[in-house]
């Protein structure tokens, strides 16, 4: 009978089928082409895929807390807009860009865990790289610093998409240390500092099996705070030496006069985000403006630092629409309250968590180190709008499969070519 020799064809054509719509949706999150008003492709794709990847989530550890969150934090937000709209301003504007902007990111998330499922994780590395690179052919040059403000992220991206292997290789180190020296040439301090901690814990990885070979979660943590610390202490002694370069040499010796610290040198705004939680710490809402009376707080938090806030920075940026703190945590609290905080809190404790376990089995990918090093330091001194096409595809390509679930290509252990 015809009936049972065309099912296996089926089977294969709807495989084939959906590693097809796996690569073009991993594409256009990444290329995130502007649509209409707020709607990108990194939106509407994930949204209208949503039937596709919900099942897949429970695959992976975190997932499906981590949209619940999700959904408390965006309830929470617009409850507090509602609230504060009677001695605030709120825009409906921007808390429609925001409810998109998080919804979208997350079901983004989503997206990429499916895509896992169907795809070995190099081809879903790989099609994100392709995403960025067709977005820098769209996306005007910043001529001030083309590499830092326009390709690294993505030369970074394709560079380890192309060398992920089932184990770390030695390769991995040398071209993260090689484009950690091109940041050097182009005054990108924290990217330079994100590519060596990437390149030193992936190195942690390649040591003997003789050696550490009890290594679990939580000494790989530990680990990861002592690399984190040398890193911040020999690269500022570099920094303050001028190996990384006259300018960036003169910009730090200022920002360590001014606050002792090139962490709260470079980013005042954590001064007024302490004022701001300690005077209202349920938070604002989405699409709340600041009052006159916000921002003499804030400003006063960010003298505390001995920053001066009267240059109109305070003003036109942090709080000339919605309020803007520069960090992702702070946005979160600002915008969702405490569903924020607690948002933040798994965020941080499941990307943690996810690449120590990995790192300790030794299958973490230059990659996967790279973005998620990246992610946690947008986390602290990145705003949420520039941050959000990181942390999809941090966690995309980051959580790992439950045990003893079958989740197809999902393993971080990507198969020889």
């Amino acid at each position: 009978m015809p009936a049972p020799a065309t099912a296996p064809h089926l089977a294969a054509g709807v495989r084939q089928s959906s590693r097809v719509v796996a690569v073009g949706a991993v594409v256009l999150v990444t290329l995130d082409l502007d649509l209409v008003d707020a709607l990108t492709t990194a939106i509407v794709v994930p949204l209208a895929l949503l039937p596709v990847w919900w099942s897949a989530t429970r695959r992976f550890v975190g997932a499906r807390t981590l949209l619940a969150l999700v959904a408390l934090a965006l309830v929470a937000g617009l409850w507090l807009s509602a609230h504060a709209s009677a001695t605030h301003t709120v825009n409906p504007t921007y808390v429609r860009e925001h409810v998109l902007l998080v919804a979208g990111g997350f079901a983004a998330v989503g997206t990429l865990l499916w895509a896992r499922t169907v795809l070995p994780v190099r081809a879903v590395a790989l099609a994100a790289a392709g995403g960025l690179l067709m977005r820098l052919a769209l996306t005007p040059v910043n001529p001030a610093n083309p590499w830092k403000y326009n390709y690294s992220y993505a030369v970074t991206v394709l560079a380890l998409a192309l060398v992920i292997r089932r184990r770390p290789r030695p390769a991995e180190v040398v071209i993260l240390l090689g484009l950690a020296v091109v940041c050097t040439l182009n005054d990108s301090r924290s990217a330079f500092a994100t590519l060596v901690l990437a390149a030193l814990l992936v190195a942690w990885q390649l040591r003997p099996r003789t050696l550490g070979r009890h290594a679990n979660a939580v000494t790989t943590i530990a680990l990861f705070g002592g690399v984190a610390a040398c890193v911040y202490t020999v690269g500022t002694t570099l920094i303050l030496e001028g190996y990384l370069g006259e300018s960036t040499q003169q910009r730090s010796v200022e920002q360590l006069e001014t606050s002792g610290s090139l962490l709260l040198g470079g980013r005042p705004e954590w001064g007024a985000t302490a004022a701001l939680v300690a005077e209202r710490p349920h938070g604002y809402g989405i699409g709340v403006r600041a009052g006159p009376h916000d921002v003499l707080v804030a400003k006063t938090g960010m003298s505390s630092l001995h920053y001066d806030p009267h240059n109109g920075y305070v003003e036109n940026y942090m709080f000339g629409g919605e309020i803007k703190l520069h960090a992702v945590v702070a946005d979160l609290w600002s915008r969702h309250g405490v569903a924020g905080v607690l948002l933040s809190a798994w965020l941080l404790g499941l990307a943690v968590w996810s690449l120590a376990s990995a790192t300790a089995r030794r299958v973490a990918s230059g990659l996967t180190i790279y973005l998620t090093c990246l992610m946690l330091w947008n986390f602290a001194f990145g705003p949420i709008q520039s941050s959000m096409p990181i942390l999809v595809l941090a966690l995309g390509l980051l959580l790992l499969p439950r045990a003893g679930v079958d989740a197809g290509h999902a393993t971080l252990e990507e198969r020889p070519a």
